[in-house]
């Protein structure tokens, strides 16, 4: 099943050619499961990857139970398990909340633990690679015919495949084209300053001993409630590096700064932090380089996928960083393809591929599109918005909702119960029950508006 007339390198009669645009988590991650559901994959990645950037992220029992399935190599990645939840007041560094993470891996049978972001990235590239995925490097998408499944690169060639998956991030030129919808990101009026300190050098400081010697890993929040500064703080890369991120009203100078990598300075952030605790303004003055981003979000797409052409990771549900659920979704988003579309259940054609992908509509597009809606909500929300949250999630989530307003809290019990313990793989091998039809039973907990969009 070779549009381009490459044969496929498994020996599976129907396996297709797939084509990825993007090689971050998503990107390899969709690559890692479609070969190992039998497909010839190649990934076309617009950078060249001589100076990976990043910080750290926090994944869930969720996606880590998918990196296990996958034989991910934990020990390589040294990622640090979460222990706790401090939040700290940054001018008198009173704890004024704590919360235990300990029983998150009994309870749910995997990790919660922050991988450096180019640990984790390193790690899915060697898998992908080892599964037998091709990536080309600088080969940046410019243009984009989702029926005819050809994607034009920078350098003029056209390259056709059975199907593609567009992973290349929240700024995608092509989700337009895909959903049908003119659906821009949107600032939300805050910045983040960030930067990585060695945790050597942040124990220099006496009240940092105080702050982190004997504490389990995990987050420690300080809050400045006079200048409405949040700052979220938390180890990773076998606890030698120190994660931090300002999260603040965007300045003037920085409205433009959409990229992740956009230089700022010391002074800036330490104007920030101005009225904090000397601990806490010591922190950045531990590190060499100061980053700044403007935080944006969008609301959920209700159509994913035109002719060939599939969206998956931050193409689709953009969201912020409030549940740690952006790169999990990615992975739950692989975890799913690997299901729907092993190579031994799908016929040739069109007719074919296209139910599968209403299927995974249906399967992934409610949870992601409620984790981005859930993403925005924080626990002051009043009463009157929390109802608005309720009434957005109901266009694409028929199951049961966290409690508000606790639900609405990062890490309380009812977020985990409804994020730590989703089985997208179980799920997935439920959905292929109706892989023939290529929708979903009424009965099913999942689904909305979105029906009617796909319907229409």
């Amino acid at each position: 099943m070779a549009a381009n007339g490459t044969p496929a390198d498994n020996g599976t009669a129907n396996a297709m050619n797939v084509g990825i645009v993007g090689a971050g988590i998503a990107g390899l991650s969709a690559g890692i499961a479609l070969r190992r559901a039998g497909h010839h994959v190649e990934i076309y990645e617009k950078s060249t990857f001589k100076r990976e950037i990043g910080a750290a992220i926090l994944l869930t029992p969720n996606a880590n139970r998918i990196l296990r399935l996958w034989g991910f190599d934990f020990d390589k990645a040294r990622p640090v398990d979460f222990k706790q939840y401090r939040y700290v007041n940054g001018t008198s560094l009173e704890v004024k909340d704590r919360d235990s993470f300990e029983g998150v891996e009994e309870r749910f049978g995997a990790r919660m633990c922050a991988y450096h972001r180019v640990d984790l990235h390193s790690g899915l590239r060697e898998l992908a690679e080892k599964e037998g995925a091709t990536i080309n490097l600088g080969a940046e998408a410019v243009n984009v015919k989702p029926e005819d499944g050809n994607v034009t690169l920078q350098s003029g060639q056209t390259v056709e495949k059975d199907l593609w998956i567009l992973a290349d991030g929240c700024r995608c030129p092509f989700l337009e084209t895909i959903s049908g919808e003119e659906n821009p990101t949107k600032k939300i009026g805050k910045s983040v300053y960030r930067w990585l300190a060695p945790m050597e050098k942040v124990l220099e400081h006496p009240d940092a001993k105080k702050l982190w010697e004997g504490e389990g890993a995990g987050f420690c929040t300080f809050f400045e409630p006079q200048a409405g500064i949040t700052m979220v703080t938390y180890p990773c890369r076998d606890s030698t590096l120190l994660n931090c991120a300002v999260f603040h009203e965007t300045r003037v100078e920085e409205i433009n700064a959409l990229d992740w990598n956009a230089n700022t300075t010391h002074e800036r952030v330490l104007q920030a932090l101005e009225n904090c605790h000397d601990v806490v303004k010591h922190i950045p003055r531990t590190a060499e380089q100061m980053k700044v981003y403007t935080v944006t979000q969008r609301p959920p797409s209700k159509r994913i996928w035109k002719g060939r052409m599939l969206c998956v990771g931050d193409t689709v549900h953009h969201m912020l960083p409030t549940h740690a659920q952006g790169g999990c979704a990615a992975l739950e988003d692989a975890a799913a393809l690997e299901v729907l579309f092993g190579a031994s259940t799908i016929s040739p054609g069109a007719a074919d591929l296209a139910k599968r992908l209403e299927l995974y509509t249906q399967l992934r597009l409610p949870r992601s599109a409620t984790t981005q809606i859930l993403s925005s909500t924080n626990p002051w929300l009043t009463m009157d918005q929390v109802a608005k949250k309720t009434e957005e999630i109901r266009k694409f989530y028929k199951g049961d909702l966290v409690d508000w307003p606790k639900g609405l809290e990062p890490w309380s019990s009812p977020i985990r119960e409804f994020f730590y313990g989703y089985d997208v793989v179980g799920d997935a091998e439920e959905a292929m029950k109706y892989r023939y039809s290529g929708k979903l039973p009424e009965s099913w907990k999942w689904f909305g508006e979105v029906e009617k969009a796909m319907d229409g």
